[in-house]
């Protein structure tokens, strides 16, 4: 009979000391630029309410959930994302401060999901959210700070790719699609289904115009040609609104000197519903999903009965992981001493260990008869090793 007393469940992983380690640096780097842009960390519970993760986001979004049921028969869910929660927390305690509200955080988070490409059923995430401010400055600030963080935690090779969901809602909303017909582009935009992407344009009751705009959507990418091509395309206001935004976005993002990462993608789509102006996600070569993603989600804190504009990104930890162990960019394991004793000078090793220590340097304590088991490969970890 098959045992899974020691089994772990799909999509889940063990940290070793090392990838421990490099994880803890990576969180510890990435918290000091949130601190020095003035964010605060926050904690939400691991699991709330099913009904608090299912505001502002789809049926589609919410099988993705894991979820359980407590002793009066409620149904509960571990957290699939932190911006929801987020919102709710802003809504219980921030009533009456001062805004703007700068917040962040790092947490797991569950979902189900397929494993190629890497996908875990539990991630390990970053994130910054900017609350009360509504204008485009918010949004630079937050896209910034997501680069200068992936920067930091040593990531050199990436692009955020910045999209605008008024640009297809636009041409949507001008031509009276239903709600289905709506999902149904999503998805597969989201999926990246093209072929289904435009046998559900091909049917659309729109003109012929909209219909060809949204059959070139997908190539609506690049600099800031693409936004100005654009432009000259949209026949309507909501969808013109969406690229003076994004022009003016690139404007700020200029001032801040992270143009250089900066893409347009204005077929981009996000995996969450309550995203209401500007999106973006970022890659890098090699990992198969967005090492961060983000954007504005003006609607979302209104549905835990509090209107308050807002806008935010999370960073994919164990995607940046995964980035600087393939490409070596992490430092070897190394501590500073080993302390060696004898079996007539153990209180002045452990006296010697204690005062290291308190001094700040990484020490460890062995007996002469233990070192000689050890490896050439283990002692070379070591700066100094000194025996009493």
């Amino acid at each position: 009979m098959f045992s899974m007393k020691f089994k772990k469940p799909g999509g889940v992983r063990d940290f070793l000391p090392e990838s421990t380690r490099i994880k803890r640096d990576i969180e510890n780097k990435i918290y000091r630029i949130f601190s020095t842009w003035g964010y605060q960390e926050v904690l939400t519970p691991s699991f709330e309410y099913l009904e608090t993760f299912l505001m502002g986001n789809s049926f589609e979004f919410g099988e993705k959930i894991f979820k359980f049921f407590d002793r009066r028969g409620r149904v509960l869910a571990l957290r699939p994302d932190m911006t929801t929660p987020i919102a709710r927390l802003v809504s219980n305690h921030y009533e009456n401060v001062e805004f703007p509200l700068k917040l962040c955080y790092f947490s797991n988070v569950f979902r189900f999901e397929d494993h190629r490409g890497g996908r875990q059923n539990e991630m390990f995430q970053a994130g910054a959210e900017l609350i009360g401010w509504n204008e485009i400055d918010a949004d630079a600030e937050i896209i910034t700070l997501a680069i200068k963080s992936l920067q930091e935690a040593g990531i050199k090779n990436f692009k955020v790719n910045i999209g605008h969901t008024g640009f297809w809602e636009g041409i949507l909303k001008s031509e009276r699609t239903s709600e289905k017909e709506k999902d149904a582009l999503k998805s597969s935009l989201l999926n990246k289904d093209f072929v289904t992407l435009k046998e559900i344009i091909k049917n659309l009751s729109i003109n012929k115009h909209n219909k060809a705009l949204l059959l070139d959507i997908t190539k609506l990418h690049g600099g800031i040609d693409v936004l100005n091509e654009a432009e000259k395309v949209s026949e309507n206001e909501i969808s013109k609104k969406a690229i003076r935004e994004l022009k003016r976005l690139a404007e700020i993002l200029a001032y801040y000197g992270v143009e250089e990462y900066i893409t347009f993608d204005l077929g981009l789509m996000r995996d969450l519903d309550y995203y209401t102006g500007m999106i973006f996600e970022g890659y890098t070569p090699g990992l198969g999903h967005p090492v961060c993603g983000g954007g504005r989600y003006d609607n979302l804190i209104e549905k835990f009965n509090g209107v308050k504009p807002a806008t935010g990104f999370m960073i994919n930890i164990d995607g940046v992981l995964k980035v600087l162990e393939r490409i070596q960019c992490k430092n070897e394991a190394s501590k500073d001493i080993l302390i060696v004793y004898n079996e007539n000078s153990v209180g002045e090793g452990v006296e010697k260990a204690l005062d290291y220590r308190n001094r700040g340097y990484t020490t460890d304590i062995i007996s002469e008869k233990q070192m000689g088991k050890l490896s050439d490969e283990i002692k070379n970890i070591y700066k100094k090793i000194i025996r009493v």
